[in-house]
């Protein structure tokens, strides 16, 4: 069987956004909505997240293969600009990757999403 691995994406990469397709070659399983402890800012085009403050955020978990995980990877500069972790989510248990990064570059980067939700920040930005 090949390898998969979990991720919880909340930016770009949620359905409908702009990175969506990077991931969309690789998908082998959407688990739906999920919610996991951090803090998101906006950096304009893409969030950025922080494990180290508490707040919650909203996203999505899925299944990507090997190449999947090496393309997102690829698309997130590991381990350049963000990081990688294993987190668990607040309500339904699963565990996989997240990409994050340390809360003083992040902050560095925007303004804190009171949300933690990037689908709905964008949407709300639009019409204001």
């Amino acid at each position: 069987m090949p390898e998969t691995h979990k991720v919880f994406v909340y930016g770009t990469l949620r359905e409908g956004q702009s990175n969506r397709g990077v991931m969309t070659p690789h998908l082998v399983k959407q688990h739906g909505l999920g919610r996991i402890r951090g803090v998101m800012y906006d950096w304009g085009a893409y969030p950025a997240l922080t494990l180290e403050e508490a707040g919650e955020i909203v996203g999505e978990w899925v299944e990507v293969t090997g190449a999947g995980l090496k393309a997102l990877d690829r698309l997130e500069d590991y381990p350049h600009l963000y990081q990688r972790d294993i987190v668990e989510d607040l309500e339904n248990g699963l565990r996989g990757w997240v990409y994050h990064m340390p809360a003083a570059k992040a902050r560095a980067g925007g303004a804190p999403i009171p949300s933690g939700d990037w689908v709905w920040h964008c949407l709300r930005s639009r019409k204001t």
